[in-house]
């Protein structure tokens, strides 16, 4: 039995083999890389009302993370982002708990804010407070 081929499929598949174990290596360190994220869980209570929407539902949505550098693995800033779903301007408060360390804000209506608590190193997980006006 005899094939035919041309050379511009033989070209092409050289070329394609000639980058597998480029591309390969590539994906393997990809998928040893560590995570860069180290996700933290909900703010500390206050002891304060929390603002509402008119169906009931809080306004503010918050979520943190520490988020290690790129350069410097062992540097970690301890990142809060705060959602506001409502229509008017809300002031907020970000501290460290037990601590005066505090980053105050205003969110825009239907606007989103990202704010870098701290930086530490090698800290990965952190405790915050959220506080309301």
């Amino acid at each position: 039995m005899i094939i035919k081929t041309s050379s511009r499929s033989i070209r092409a598949a050289a070329v394609y083999f000639a980058f597998l174990p480029i591309f390969g290596a590539h994906a393997q360190a990809i998928s040893r890389s560590p995570s860069r994220l180290t996700i933290q869980g909900p703010a500390e209570q206050s002891y304060q009302p929390v603002l509402r929407d008119a169906l009931g539902r809080p306004c503010l949505d918050v979520e943190a993370a520490a988020r290690a550098h790129v350069i410097n693995p062992t540097l970690v800033d301890h990142v809060v982002s705060v959602k506001n779903s409502c229509p008017r301007s809300i002031s907020v408060k970000v501290c460290y708990v037990n601590s005066d360390k505090c980053n105050a804000f205003d969110v825009a209506s239907y606007k989103r804010v990202d704010t870098i608590l701290g930086t530490m190193s090698g800290i990965k997980n952190f405790k915050y407070v959220l506080l309301q006006r």
